[in-house]
């Protein structure tokens, strides 16, 4: 136990010595801190009481006077205790068992110092809650990335910036929904327990049900059930949906995740990427507040229309491969092994097509661009363009590098569906862990008929990221996914110091 913590205790068992409850069941507040600095000319002309409530930020004592600092959701406003105001048997017990991180709500009338400083002429005070371990700041704030990560409170107390990046996330969900919401769409929701891991090429995490004596997986995609759903009678469906895949953590992987799925009866490819341009212009503008998106060195400029490349001409202008000259899984590899691109693991033409997109091509699109018409064989569930069934009537957003949306013309022929299945079961046969399986109540689903129906997902925390120009997927998740600490670990480090 820090010595801190110990003087704490200290004045904590005073508090509770005094009969003064250190953590009392509701507290009085009127204004938030935001609202009496928008309204102080009128509240200061009016003279009327006004209570706030939130965290002490700050103390300092001058004589018979303390200011204080306290903070809430909104901001900050300073608080003035005066001994000759609030008597000294109240001045002086706050200045024995304040502490910087303490609750207090402050109740008075509104005033300016002698400063010209608007606050708060204290009258009265109550303790909210006794704070038993002081802020990061005493330290001159929480600046180790990895405490930031595993103790998000303290990040979001201590450092603004964190604070903005979550409430500009929330800005941006809510855009989002409200976009959808006008253009007719419904959100629904889907099970994230699972019998098959299905909707996408990646490893589950599996979990066991002990009343029905079976594993299930968490799931990787929403996307079969959506597609259940339009077989079923909707039309414009979309869901935020919490995603679990078992796979590498990185600076653009966290193993839990958001995206959003969506579905759209009777719409195709071209359809979604004039909705994704009308949806991205309107969401990046009310959530910044600007089309352009300033980064350290970069700008990336959301004005439409978008560029649009296929994959083919993109993958030829980056690496100088013509992927219609390759003829067959082993030629590619030996092509990629040649150009010193690591290849090890990697099974099926569609993972190494995918392997050297992902290493030598998408890093390279910084602008938002389209995407459009990826080989097949990369997408086990969607429609082959009629002019050349090669490729795959589909598209992805790229931006700084990174996929954001990713979008294709569903397949809804249900031979044509149980034969990629089988070929993603002969896939995992030979060793790839992110293979599909074949669902087979899903086919049967697709029996009694879907419409032509076009979908996407949309990465929420990528967005979030690229909109609050973060390097890192762990700024904009509010709890990453981190390696637990062996039991004691921090409390040793705590008490060194």
């Amino acid at each position: 136990m820090i010595k801190e913590e110990v003087a704490r205790r200290e004045r904590l068992q005073n508090l509770t010595d005094s009969n003064i409850n250190p953590y009392p069941a509701s507290a009085k507040r009127t204004h938030m801190a935001s609202e009496v600095m928008d309204k102080f000319e009128t509240l200061e002309k009016s003279n009327d009481h006004i209570s706030i409530a939130g965290r002490v930020r700050a103390i300092r004592k001058h004589g018979g006077l303390t200011f204080v600092v306290i903070e809430d959701t909104s901001g900050t406003f300073q608080a003035v205790l005066h001994r000759d105001v609030i008597g000294t048997e109240k001045y002086d017990q706050f200045g024995v068992q304040a502490d910087v991180g303490d609750f207090y709500s402050v109740s008075g009338p509104s005033f300016r110092t002698k400063r010209g400083e608007p606050s708060i002429d204290a009258q009265e005070y109550q303790l909210l809650t006794k704070s038993l371990l002081p802020l990061p700041e005493k330290w001159h704030g929480l600046t180790d990335t990895e405490k930031r990560y595993r103790h998000r409170y303290l990040d979001l107390i201590s450092n603004p910036s964190a604070m903005e990046i979550a409430k500009t996330r929330s800005r941006m969900v809510a855009a989002i929904r409200r976009f959808l919401e006008s253009e007719g769409f419904m959100e629904v929701e889907t099970p994230v327990l699972q019998a098959l891991a299905g909707g996408a090429n990646a490893k589950p995490f599996v979990t066991h049900h002990n009343t029905l004596d079976h594993d299930f997986y968490l799931r990787i995609a929403p996307e079969l059930f959506l597609k259940r759903l339009i077989v079923g009678g909707f039309e414009k469906i979309y869901e935020f949906a919490r995603c679990y895949r078992n796979e590498g953590i990185s600076p653009q992987h966290n193993p839990e995740f958001t995206q959003i799925e969506l579905y759209w009866a009777y719409a195709e490819i071209e359809d979604l990427m004039d909705h994704l341009e009308r949806m991205m212009s309107q969401v990046v503008k009310e959530t910044i507040g600007s089309s352009v998106i300033q980064l350290d060195n970069l700008e990336l400029k959301f004005e439409t229309p978008f560029p649009r490349t296929s994959f083919h001409d993109v993958v030829e202008a980056k690496t100088g491969i013509d992927l219609d000259q390759i003829s067959g899984e082993e030629a590619l590899r030996e092509l990629m092994i040649a150009k010193k691109i690591d290849v090890r693991g990697v099974v099926g033409e569609g993972e190494l097509i995918d392997t050297l997109y992902k290493h030598a091509v998408r890093p390279q699109i910084i602008q938002p661009t389209f995407v459009t018409d990826y080989p097949v064989a990369m997408k086990p569930l969607a429609k082959v363009r009629e002019n050349n069934p090669k490729y795959s009537a589909s598209a992805q957003l790229v931006v700084n590098g990174l996929e954001v949306w990713n979008a294709f013309n569903e397949l809804n022929d249900p031979l044509e569906q149980e034969a990629r299945f089988n070929e993603q079961e002969s896939l995992r046969e030979r060793g790839s862990e992110d293979a599909q399986r074949v669902d087979f109540d899903f086919l049967k689903a697709l029996k009694h008929g879907m419409p032509p129906t076009a979908g996407y997902g949309l990465g929420i925390d990528r967005l979030a990221m690229i909109l609050t120009g973060s390097p890192n997927l762990k700024e904009v998740i509010l709890f990453p996914t981190l390696k637990p600490l062996a039991d004691g670990a921090e409390d040793e480090e705590e008490t060194a110091e």
